[in-house]
C-alpha cells in the first residue's frame, strides 16, 4: 500500500499526519521522492497554503503542487491512495469540497488520468481546520488536573462547550476575524488549562497516540467531527 498526501499547511499538517499514520500503520515507510515508493510507502507534501497548492504559480508559471502530484501518479503508477487535505476555513464544507473536486477533475482530464489508473482519490476537508479536529479530545479533563492558568473555563467554554458540542459547528466572535483563528486560540487555551502546549510549529501534543485515540473515540461514540470521521473511515478500509 502506497500513500500520497498533499496537505495544506507547511508547519502543522505534515507533522501531525505523519505521526497519526505512524500510529495506525506502523509498517509505513516515509519517503521523499516518487521513485522511492516501493511497498508500504508514504509521501507527504506540504502545500503551503490554499489556494496556492491547487493553482498555477502566478509569478513563474509552471505547475501547481496538485498537478505535480498527479504527474507523479501518472508517470510512476505506484500510488494506491492520493489524499488532498485542506481547511474549509470560513467556507461551507461542500463549497470547499466542490472547489477541490473541480480542480482535481480538470487536471486529471488535462493529464489523461482516467478510471484505469490504479489510484483512489480522496478529498479531505478539515472542517474548519486541523485545530477544530484537535478540539474533539474530550478526555483531557479526565486525564489531567486543571491548572487555572488560562481563560478556558471563564471565557471559551461558556461561549461554546466543545466537550459536549460538536467543534465543527462552533462559530467565532467577530474580533477574531476568521473562524480558524478562533479555533486555534480556543485549542491553545484548552490545552494550556491542563498544562499542555500547542503551537503550529510544535504540534507534538496532538501528534500523540493517546490524543489520536481520544479523537477516534469521539468520532465513534458521537455524531461529531464528521469530516475527521470521513478520513478515519477511509483509513479503516485500507
Amino acid at each position: 500500500m502506497n500513500l500520497l498526501f498533499l496537505v495544506e499547511g507547511g508547519k502543522t499538517e505534515p507533522k501531525v499526519y505523519k505521526a497519526w499514520l505512524s500510529h495506525l500503520f506502523p509498517e509505513i515507510n516515509f519517503v521523499e521522492k516518487p521513485e522511492d515508493m516501493t511497498t508500504n510507502s508514504c509521501r507527504i507534501i506540504a502545500g503551503n497554503g490554499y489556494p496556492n497548492m491547487v493553482s498555477v504559480p502566478k509569478i513563474y508559471g509552471g505547475s501547481s503542487l496538485l498537478e505535480e502530484c498527479l504527474l507523479d501518479i501518472r508517470n510512476y503508477d505506484n500510488i494506491d491512495h492520493f489524499f488532498i487535505c485542506v481547511d474549509s476555513e470560513d467556507d461551507p464544507y461542500q463549497t470547499r469540497f466542490d472547489e477541490i473536486y473541480t480542480k482535481l477533475e480538470d487536471f486529471k482530464t488535462k493529464l489523461g488520468i482516467d478510471q484505469t489508473q490504479n489510484t483512489e482519490f480522496h478529498i479531505i476537508i478539515q472542517n474548519c481546520c486541523l485545530e477544530t479536529w484537535a478540539l474533539g479530545n474530550a478526555d483531557i479533563p479526565y486525564q489531567y488536573s486543571a491548572k487555572g492558568n488560562s481563560d478556558f473555563f471563564s471565557v471559551f467554554q461558556p461561549y461554546y462547550d466543545v466537550l459536549t458540542n460538536d467543534p465543527e459547528l462552533m462559530n467565532y466572535p467577530p474580533e477574531y476575524i476568521t473562524k480558524s483563528r478562533f479555533h486555534e486560540k480556543y485549542l491553545k487555551q484548552y490545552l494550556r488549562e491542563f498544562g499542555l502546549f500547542y503551537k503550529k510549529e510544535r504540534p507534538k501534543t496532538i501528534e500523540d497516540k493517546k490524543y489520536l485515540d481520544a479523537l477516534i473515540k469521539r468520532c465513534r461514540s458521537t455524531s461529531h467531527l464528521s469530516s475527521l470521521k470521513y478520513l478515519l473511515d477511509i483509513w479503516d478500509r485500507m
